[in-house]
């Protein structure tokens, strides 16, 4: 069985050093993973009318459809005024409706890198991204935590294609890694499980 790993990045620069990190990140699969992107740059800011039948939107049926198809996903975003992104937040609000019977979130393995040019900040990013994503029934990789600082001073050109310094790949590497074990370990199917108990008990 191949799984499907959807890479996104939460800045929407071109020149973005996160995106330029989700694409090393996404060569670290092993076999049997494949990799998947949406660019998040057409995707609208939440509105719950145009989230319809009728008038949902070309770029939310694409990311939702991508969500779906995956058994996990993988964020490489920045840390914006102590917090994460607009940009991260506004997928998990169209990817969490509609709520019931069960959104694209529930069950769905998530780990993430926190690419930043600052010496010390990163980590509240992770923090909220993952509070908000097992909110939303998801399922976060709580260790390691991986937050690249000084992160322009980390890349390096290794027989003509880019990737990082050999410890800030290593740590890359765990990251993906642990999503990898925590998709193969099964344990998304007891998520979904749980969210059908709950679901099924507000219905009563």
């Amino acid at each position: 069985m191949t799984h499907d790993i959807l890479f996104l990045s939460g800045s929407l620069r071109g020149a973005s050093l996160n995106t330029r990190v989700m694409k090393i990140a996404a060569r670290q699969l092993p076999d049997g993973f494949t990799a998947s992107f949406v660019d998040l740059i057409d995707l609208p800011t939440y509105n719950g009318d145009l989230d319809t039948r009728e008038t949902v939107l070309p770029s939310v049926l694409k990311l939702r459809e991508a969500a779906n198809h995956s058994s996990g996903v993988f964020w490489c975003s920045p840390e914006y005024n102590y917090a994460m992104p607009g940009v991260v937040k506004n997928v998990i609000d169209w990817l969490s409706r509609p709520l019931l019977p069960q959104n694209s979130i529930v069950g769905r393995p998530m780990n993430a890198v926190v690419v930043t040019g600052s010496t010390t900040n990163g980590s509240r990013c992770l923090t909220d991204l993952k509070r908000a994503w097992n909110a939303c029934g998801g399922l976060s990789v709580p260790l390691p935590d991986c937050v690249i600082n000084e992160a322009p001073s980390k890349f390096v050109v290794d027989d003509g294609i880019e990737t990082l310094e050999p410890a800030t790949l290593t740590m890359v590497r765990l990251a993906v890694a642990c999503l990898v074990r925590i998709i193969e370990s099964g344990a998304s199917l007891a998520l979904q499980e749980n969210w059908q108990a709950y679901t099924t008990a507000l219905a009563k």
